[in-house]
C-alpha cells in the first residue's frame, strides 16, 4: 500500500508540468487574439476624434452661415457648437492617448496654430450678443482658415497612428516570441527539477532506513527512561506508557494505552480546559504549552489521589500525524519542601511588613490632625489674645513641636525600612548653615540656662554640594540631644573641613556636652533604635530613642561616619566625619530690576489676562499698567474664549491650570473659531517646568511659555518680541533659590511695583492662602483626592513664587507633581516637607513686610 502511495506522489510533479505546458500554450493563444482586438480599437477612437476636430469645424462655420442669414438674435447654437470645438482640441491637448502624437514636432506646431486660433476666436463667441452678431462675418472667415489647420491636423494624426499601430503590433510580436521562449526554458526547468527530485527520492530511501534503526534505538531509550514519557495523538489518545509513566500513575502501559488521557491522568477539574486546549489545537494548530520548558500542574493516579507534576511537552509528525510527547516527573516532596520554606520566609516578612506598616500608618494618621493643630495654632498666635492666652500658645507649640519630632523621626524609620528615602544635593554655605543652626537652638539652650558655642575653624569659601535638609536633621538631633542631657552647661558645636591625601574634601563636626554622660556599657547601644538610657540617672528628658539611630542611617547614606566619646557624668561628644564636593557652578546675585529698555512700544497696548490666581493677577496687572498698558482681565479659560471673541488683543497672556476650562483648552478654542484673537500671540502662564509639558502648551497654539515667577523685566521683555514680532525671545525659566526663604530681589522689585498698602496686603493674602491650604490638606488625603490636590497646590505654586518664596515655591512643586503622578508615598514626604518649611517661611514673610511701614 505504502508503494502505491510513492508512485502517486511521484506521478503528481509530471502531471502538474503537462498541465502547466498546456495552460501556458493556451493562453499564449488567448492573449495574441485578444491583443490584436485591443490595438485595433483605440486606433479607430483616435481616428474618430481627429477627423471630428474638422467636422466641428464645419459645424461651426454653418451655424454662423445660417445665422447670418435668418438675421435672428439667437447666438446660443453658436456659442454651443464653439463649445464642441473647443472640448475637442482640448482632448487633443490634454488626452492621454494623443500624448505619443504631441511628441511630433509637426503635430504639435499644428495644434499650437489652431489653439492660437481658436483663443482668438474666443474673444468674439465671449462677447455679448449684439457684439457677436457684429463680427459673424470676421467669425465666418477665421473659421475658414481654422477648417485648413483642422484637416491638416486629422491628416497628421492619422498618419502617426498608422506609424504607431504597426510598431505596437511588431513589438507586441516580439513579446509573445519571447514569452514563448521563456515558457518553453520553464517546461524544461521543470523537467530537471523533476528528474533531480527522482533521484533524491532514492536518496531518502536509504535515509528512511536510517529512522528505522534510530527509531528502535529512541524505543529502548523510552522504556528504560527514570521520567514518565506519555505519547498522545491529537484527539488525546496515548499511543506510548513508558515503564517509569506506569510507577508514577499506577496503570499498566496495557491498561493505558488506547485510551484518552482526559479520562485517565487528569484530574476532574482540570478535564475541560484539557478537552478545550486540544479542540483550538486541531482548529488552529495553535499549541500553547508545547516547547514552554517545565510547567507544573496536577496529575491524577489509578488510586484517584492528586499529585503535583512538572511537565515538559514536545510535538512530533510520523506517518501517524502529529503526536505529543509529555515528559512528566512527580514532585511531591520537593513541592512539600518548597512550602515549608515559603510559609516561614512569609511569616519573617509578614512580621517585618506588619511592623513598618505599623510606623508608617500611625505615623501618618497622627501627622494629619497634628497638620490641623498647627494651622489653628498659628491662626491664634496672629490672632489678638491676652499674654497670659499666648504663653498657653506656646506651651500647645512646643508639646506639639515635640510631638511632631517623635512623629518624623517614627516616619523616617519606617522610609528607610522600605528604602524610600532619598538624598538631594544641595549647594549651600556652610559657615551660614552651621551659624543658623546655632541661632535656631539658642532659645531652647537658655530655657535649660546653657550656653550654646559655635567654633568654626576652617570653612570653604563657596558653596558645597550636601544634602542639606538632611544635614540640618543630623545636627538639630545632636544638639537637641545634647541639651536635653545638659542643664546649666555648655554645648559647643565645632566644625572643620581638611582634604585627604587624594584630595577628597571632608567636613568633620562635633557636637560636644558638659551633660549626664554615657556609662561604658550603654555605648554600644546608642544608635540602636528605641534606645534610651534610663538606669544611672532620672529620666527628665522625653524622647523615643530614634533620633539617634536616624542619624546614623542618615550619616551611612551619604558615605559618612559617626563616632562617640563619653564619660559618665562628664558630658558626651558626637563626631561627624562626611565627604564633600565644592560647587564650581558660578553664583549668581539677584539685582533690582531696571529699565533696559524702551516701552514705547506697549503703552496703551490692549492686553488680555487670564489667571485664576487673585494674588498673581494682581501683580501681572499692576507690572502691565505701570508700563502703560491697558488690562482686560479673565478668571477662567471660558471667559477668556469669550472676552477673544469681542475686541481685539496685542496678546494674551494665558494662564494653563484654571478652573471651567483651563489655558490649553481656551488656547486650542481661540485658535480654532474664526474671530479678532484667531492669529494673535498667546503667551502661556505655568508653574510647569518640565520640557515636555512646555511641548505640550506650545503644540495648542501657545506661541510661548513663561514659567512662573515670572519677574517684570521678563514678562516685559516677552511682550515687546511678540508685539515688536521679534524672534530673538529667550523663555523665562524659573529663578530657585535652596537657602533663602524669601528672595531678595524679587520682594525688591514688588515693592517697586506697588504701593506700600497694596504689597502689605498682598503679603497678608499670601498667608490666609497658604494657612488655608494647608488646613485643607489632611482633608483631600483622608479622601484620596489627588486630583483636587494637585489643582490647589498649582494656585499657591504661583503665589509663592510671585511673593519670592522660591524654595518653599520648589516644595511645592514637588508636591504637584508627586499628586498628579498619583504616587502617594511620595506625596506624604512632600506634605511633611512643605508643612515643615511653611513656618520659616511665613516668618521670614513677616520679617520683609515688617520694612514696609
Amino acid at each position: 500500500m505504502f508503494e502505491k502511495n510513492d508512485k502517486a506522489r511521484r506521478l503528481v510533479p509530471l502531471a502538474v508540468i503537462l498541465v502547466g505546458i498546456f495552460l501556458l500554450a493556451g493562453l499564449a493563444i488567448v492573449i495574441t487574439q485578444r491583443m490584436d482586438d485591443l490595438s485595433e480599437a483605440p486606433g479607430d477612437n483616435l481616428t474618430w476624434t481627429l477627423s471630428q476636430v474638422e467636422v466641428d469645424v464645419l459645424i461651426l462655420m454653418d451655424e454662423a452661415l445660417l445665422t447670418a442669414q435668418a438675421e435672428t438674435t439667437d447666438v446660443s447654437d453658436i456659442r454651443r457648437r464653439f463649445d464642441n470645438l473647443y472640448s475637442r482640441t482640448s482632448t487633443l491637448r490634454d488626452a492621454p492617448v494623443f500624448a505619443q502624437m504631441r511628441t511630433d514636432a509637426v503635430f504639435s506646431s499644428q495644434l499650437e496654430t489652431l489653439e492660437r486660433c481658436l483663443t482668438k476666436l474666443t474673444k468674439i463667441i465671449d462677447s455679448s450678443d449684439a457684439a457677436l452678431l457684429a463680427n459673424l462675418d470676421p467669425l465666418i472667415d477665421e473659421l475658414k482658415r481654422i477648417r485648413e489647420e483642422a484637416h491638416a491636423i486629422a491628416l497628421t494624426g492619422i498618419g502617426l497612428r498608422s506609424e504607431t499601430s504597426d510598431v505596437e503590433r511588431k513589438s507586441l510580436a516580439r513579446l509573445l516570441f519571447v514569452a514563448a521562449i521563456v515558457s518553453l526554458a520553464t517546461i524544461l526547468f521543470l523537467a530537471f527539477v523533476l528528474t533531480v527530485i527522482v533521484r533524491q527520492h532514492r536518496l531518502h530511501q536509504d535515509a528512511s532506513d536510517a529512522v528505522v534503526r534510530a527509531n528502535a534505538r529512541l524505543k529502548s531509550t523510552f522504556d528504560v527512561s527514570l521520567d514518565a514519557i506519555v505519547v498522545a495523538d491529537t484527539e488525546g489518545v496515548i499511543l506510548e506508557f513508558n515503564e517509569a509513566a506506569e510507577a508514577v500513575f499506577g496503570f499498566a502501559a496495557s491498561e493505558a494505552v488506547g485510551q484518552e488521557m482526559t479520562d485517565l491522568i487528569v484530574p476532574k477539574h482540570l478535564r475541560a480546559a484539557h478537552t478545550a486546549g486540544m479542540a483550538r489545537f486541531n482548529k488552529t494548530q495553535d499549541a500553547r504549552l508545547v516547547g514552554k520548558g517545565r510547567i507544573e500542574i496536577t496529575g491524577l493516579r489509578k488510586s484517584g489521589e492528586e499529585f503535583p507534576v512538572e511537565i515538559s511537552i514536545g510535538m512530533a509528525a510520523d506517518h501517524r500525524g502529529t503526536i505529543f510527547i509529555s515528559y512528566l516527573r512527580d514532585i511531591t516532596e520537593r513541592v512539600a519542601a518548597e512550602q515549608d520554606l515559603k510559609s516561614a520566609r512569609d511569616e519573617a516578612l509578614a512580621a517585618e511588613t506588619a511592623k513598618s506598616n505599623f510606623l508608617a500608618v500611625m505615623s501618618h494618621e497622627m501627622r494629619t490632625p497634628l497638620n490641623g493643630i498647627f494651622g489653628t495654632l498659628e491662626l491664634l498666635s496672629n490672632s489678638k489674645v491676652t499674654e497670659k492666652q499666648r504663653s498657653f500658645l506656646e506651651i500647645a507649640k512646643r508639646s506639639g513641636d515635640i510631638l511632631l519630632h517623635h512623629v518624623n523621626d517614627v516616619l523616617d524609620v519606617s522610609r528607610m525600612d522600605a528604602e524610600k528615602m532619598e538624598l538631594v544635593e544641595d549647594s549651600f554655605d556652610l559657615a551660614q548653615f552651621f551659624s543658623d543652626v546655632v541661632t535656631a537652638n539658642e532659645a531652647t539652650a537658655d530655657a535649660q540656662c546653657n550656653v550654646l558655642e559655635l567654633q568654626l575653624e576652617k570653612m570653604p569659601k563657596g558653596a558645597v554640594l550636601l544634602d542639606e535638609r538632611r544635614m540640618r536633621q543630623v545636627t538639630y538631633n545632636l544638639i537637641s540631644n545634647a541639651l536635653k542631657f545638659t542643664s546649666n552647661g555648655t554645648v559647643t558645636l565645632r566644625a572643620n573641613t581638611f582634604a585627604d591625601q587624594d584630595g577628597q574634601m571632608t567636613l568633620e563636626f562635633s557636637v560636644i556636652d558638659t551633660g549626664v554622660g554615657i556609662h561604658a556599657e550603654d555605648q554600644a547601644f546608642v544608635f540602636d533604635r528605641f534606645y534610651t538610657q534610663e538606669r544611672s540617672y532620672d529620666r527628665f528628658a522625653s524622647g523615643a530613642g530614634l533620633g539617634l539611630a536616624i542619624c546614623k542611617q542618615l550619616i551611612d547614606m551619604m558615605g559618612g561616619t559617626i563616632s562617640l566619646q563619653s564619660s559618665a557624668g562628664k558630658g558626651s561628644s558626637f563626631t561627624v566625619s562626611l565627604p564633600f564636593e565644592m560647587d564650581e557652578a558660578p553664583q549668581q546675585e539677584s539685582t533690582r530690576f531696571e529699565h533696559e529698555v524702551d516701552v514705547t512700544p506697549l503703552e496703551g497696548q490692549e492686553i488680555l489676562l487670564v489667571e485664576d490666581n487673585e494674588i498673581n493677577r494682581l501683580i501681572f496687572c499692576e507690572m502691565l499698567k505701570l508700563n502703560g498698558m491697558v488690562v482686560y482681565e479673565a478668571l477662567n479659560g471660558q471667559e477668556a474664549v469669550d472676552l477673544a471673541q469681542i475686541r481685539e488683543y496685542a496678546a494674551i497672556l494665558m494662564d494653563v491650570s484654571m478652573p471651567v476650562m483651563n489655558g490649553v483648552d481656551a488656547t486650542e478654542i481661540i485658535r480654532s473659531t474664526v474671530g479678532p484673537n484667531q492669529n494673535a500671540k498667546i503667551l502661556g502662564l505655568t508653574a510647569h517646568a518640565l520640557p515636555d509639558e512646555q511641548a505640550r502648551f506650545i503644540a495648542a497654539g501657545m506661541d510661548t511659555v513663561l514659567n512662573k515667577p515670572i519677574s517684570q523685566s521678563t514678562l516685559i521683555e516677552a511682550l515687546l518680541s511678540v508685539v515688536q514680532a521679534n524672534s530673538s525671545y529667550q523663555e523665562a525659566s524659573i529663578v530657585s533659590s535652596d537657602i533663602i526663604l524669601i528672595d531678595a530681589a524679587t520682594f525688591s522689585e514688588l515693592e517697586q511695583i506697588l504701593k506700600s498698602d497694596l504689597l502689605q496686603r498682598l503679603v497678608s493674602g499670601f498667608e490666609v492662602e497658604i494657612t488655608a491650604f494647608l488646613a485643607q490638606i489632611p482633608l483631600l488625603l483622608q479622601q484620596g483626592d489627588m486630583l483636587s490636590l494637585a489643582s490647589d497646590t498649582h494656585k499657591s505654586v504661583g503665589s509663592s513664587g510671585m511673593i519670592g518664596a522660591h524654595h518653599f515655591q520648589n516644595l511645592l512643586r514637588e508636591l504637584e507633581h508627586a499628586a498628579k503622578a498619583g504616587d502617594e508615598k511620595r506625596v506624604m514626604k512632600c506634605v511633611d516637607d512643605v508643612v515643615s518649611a511653611w513656618p520659616a517661611t511665613q516668618s521670614a514673610l513677616k520679617a520683609k513686610s515688617y520694612t514696609l511701614g
